[in-house]
């Protein structure tokens, strides 16, 4: 079981996983409408806070540390196919999200891009026989339920 603070910094479908630093963004738009009258003047309706929504760079990379100084064991690979079948399985359904800020939330797996840093050197130990093992960044958005 992942741990934040242990072996991880956030907790999405029960893996843990290590954010790019300074990626974590939280939004939290009002729920307003602005409209003009007929002399001119403005009308605002203010309904409050709407939805939060983070938007998240995770680093799927092989070879990264716990915060006791030992490996995680986890490859970036594993790392990234673990957010891509909690964003494909997740259809219709929401998703536990833990970090320290707000605790368990449950959200929507909105939107998912990643980046492989380098093609070539990383996939190259394919044609000598060794296996795929990639390094990811990925970003992800999540909508609160």
């Amino acid at each position: 079981m992942a741990t934040i603070g242990v072996d991880c910094e956030v907790i999405l479908d029960g893996t843990g996983y290590f954010l790019q630093p300074a990626s974590y963004q939280l939004l939290q738009p009002r729920i307003r409408k602005t409209s003009v009258r007929a002399d001119g003047s403005l009308s605002y309706v203010d309904l409050g806070p709407g939805k939060r929504s983070w938007k998240l760079v995770v680093l799927c990379l092989n070879d990264l540390l716990r915060y006791d100084g030992q490996p995680t064991g986890v490859s970036g690979q594993a790392y990234r196919d673990a957010l891509r079948a909690s964003y494909s399985g997740s259809v219709g359904s929401t998703l536990t999200f833990i970090d320290p800020v707000n605790g368990s939330i449950n959200v929507h797996f909105d939107s998912y891009s990643e980046r492989i840093f380098d093609l070539h050197s990383q996939v190259g130990a394919l044609a000598t026989g060794g296996s795929l093992a990639a390094s990811y960044e990925v970003t992800i958005e999540l909508l609160e339920a």
